[in-house]
């Protein structure tokens, strides 16, 4: 539903019965979404005065009319404030926790970090990616590890199979190998350590890893 598909002189009220009732949907369905999206203060006003973020509210209110299994958004923490943002990730988390399919279309990565639980890649007509969130992320981990005597380690942490490169402030960031296995090859090379941490990359990281070019990507809560 496009939330700015409205009549500008309809109130939220009388706009969201007139889909109800041309869906042949039960009227009382309207003042239940108004509630859940949170524009019972405003549900009389006109839609023409609503700001960018109170039609987005509409909008999913509209959406929400029909009581979907599916839900299917486009960019809907468009125009919100943080607060906003924070009550769509918990309103889509708990629709899923329903044991709905919530399907959230958006370029604002670090939000879907938060929001998503499954991550689906297109680029080029080709499927390139249909993994849960945590384990594109998880694919994408590194460890960071500080020493004193990195020249050292370093080449210690390639011959166990590392793929290994300085970080600006002097830690070697280390791929191919888990924290485990970086601390066990320092203490062999009787190297001691400062930092050994997980680093896990963001959505943004791995994403552009993975397509290495521009391509449209879809994420949701689902179930």
């Amino acid at each position: 539903m496009d939330p700015r598909a409205r009549h500008p002189g309809r109130t939220a009220h009388a706009h969201l019965l007139a889909l109800a009732r041309s869906n042949g949907l039960p009227g009382r369905r309207v003042a239940e979404v108004i509630d859940l999206v949170g524009l019972h203060a405003v549900a009389y006003d006109r839609v023409g005065g609503f700001s960018l973020g109170m039609g987005q509210r509409l909008g999913i209110a509209a959406a929400l009319l029909g009581d979907p299994e599916v839900l299917l958004l486009d960019e809907p923490v468009n125009g919100l404030d943080p607060e906003g943002i924070r009550w769509v990730r918990e309103l889509l988390r708990g629709l899923a926790a329903e044991g709905r399919t919530v399907l959230v279309s958006s370029h604002l990565m670090s939000e879907m970090e938060d929001t998503a639980d499954h991550l689906v890649v297109l680029g080029r007509g080709r499927l390139l990616a249909d993994v849960p969130m945590a384990e594109l992320l998880g694919a994408s981990a590194a460890v960071r590890v500080r020493t004193p005597r990195a020249p050292l380690l370093a080449p210690a942490l390639r011959a166990a199979g590392g793929r290994v490169r300085p970080e600006p402030d002097g830690a070697l960031r280390v791929e191919g190998l888990d924290p485990a296995a970086v601390g066990e090859v320092a203490f062999a090379a009787g190297v001691p350590v400062h930092e050994l941490s997980r680093v896990v990359a963001s959505l943004e990281a791995a994403y552009l890893a993975l397509t290495g070019d521009e391509v449209e990507y879809r994420a949701g809560p689902t179930t």
